[in-house]
């Protein structure tokens, strides 16, 4: 045990984004093993829903991250390698200081994904900054490496005329001659330049409200104690993904809207819906319709045993769950794969 909390505790030290979660069975004393570690109580032996709840929250740490309702997004294109991402972490912590909260694709998500994911999450986002490293090539050239993702971000950026601020490194030059407006600073400094410090102290002033802000739509039985804003499952939902939550009695009449057309415009306006169809309840078959008719995110999941969805949702699956500790592990895999970054947890 005690090399093993060794090696745990060697590798936390040397890779940031490695998690120990340590679980106390029973009265087993700790204390001296686990100095300085904060530990899950699991009093019976047993792995139950509030158990398995603290297991997942411990892998997505945010004592300091904003809170996503109230929060100021700013996505950042930036590097994460060690050895070119000196003048990033610089950027991104003197933003962070400013209550902003950054936002970036998860490192494990591939490329662009498929469609327009990372278009998407810049798009839910107030305000750009790009950082552009130096990677043996002085010419930055559109689609070609090593440099196509930080342009094609950009370049997607300035379409929607997004507030942005472009940092690069001094010997980089676009191929197309519009870098005239970069800011510059080398790939290996941790003090900004006093430009640098004035474009991103002006972020605040310019950030504007996105158009498309994201929040993910939970479709369920409004009678259900999970529907609550501090609920347990919504609050999980929120914690995966970094994006508020909202069910169909939080929303309120827009200008000119009634009720019912405010609820249909923020199904179709979410970036993912998530409909809880137990007992087919038909609010919630409607809201996954309307989510599947304008190709919003959907999932499907149930109580009871397996079966198939409504014969209108029968294209997507529907994974069912028994119990609360079933409905929290569901809940952790389907809402997965549509988190973004938020970089303030890592700096």
């Amino acid at each position: 045990m005690q090399a093993e909390y060794n090696a745990a505790m060697d590798e936390r030290a040397n890779h940031s984004g490695f998690r120990m979660v340590a679980l106390r069975m029973g009265n087993a004393n700790v204390r001296e093993l686990m100095r300085g570690i904060t530990w899950i109580d699991v009093p019976d032996g047993a792995l139950d829903a509030s158990v398995a709840e603290k297991i997942i929250r411990s892998f997505y740490p945010n004592e300091r991250c904003p809170n996503p309702v109230t929060a100021r997004d700013v996505y950042v294109s930036a590097t994460w390698h060690g050895d070119d991402n000196v003048s990033a972490k610089a950027v991104c912590g003197y933003l962070a200081q400013q209550g902003f909260r950054l936002i970036g694709d998860s490192t494990d998500q591939k490329g662009f994904g498929s469609g327009d994911r990372v278009e998407r999450i810049i798009s839910s986002c107030g305000a750009f900054v790009g950082i552009v490293p130096y990677r043996g090539e002085e010419k930055a050239i559109n689609g070609e490496k090593p440099y196509k993702y930080f342009l094609k971000e950009i370049d997607f950026a300035a379409k929607l005329e997004l507030p942005s601020v472009i940092i690069a490194d001094p010997r980089i030059s676009r191929s197309d001659g519009g870098d005239e407006r970069w800011f510059r600073m080398d790939t290996n400094a941790n003090i900004l330049p006093d430009p640098v410090k004035r474009s991103l102290n002006g972020l605040w002033e310019f950030w504007q409200r996105p158009s498309t802000p994201h929040k993910v739509f939970c479709a369920m039985d409004l009678d259900s104690e999970d529907k609550r804003n501090a609920g347990p499952i919504r609050q999980l939902i929120q914690l995966v993904t970094s994006m508020p939550t909202v069910v169909g009695d939080e929303v309120h009449e827009g200008s000119g809207e009634n009720v019912n057309a405010a609820v249909r415009k923020a199904v179709c306006d979410a970036f993912l819906v998530i409909a809880d169809l137990t007992d087919d309840n038909v609010n919630v078959c409607i809201e996954a319709g309307m989510a599947l008719a304008v190709g919003t995110n959907l999932e499907l999941l149930a109580f009871g045993k397996q079966r198939r969805p409504p014969f209108m949702l029968r294209e997507r699956n529907m994974p069912v769950y028994k119990d609360k500790l079933d409905q929290i592990g569901l809940i952790h895999k389907i809402s997965r794969p549509y988190r973004r970054r938020v970089i303030n947890a890592e700096l």
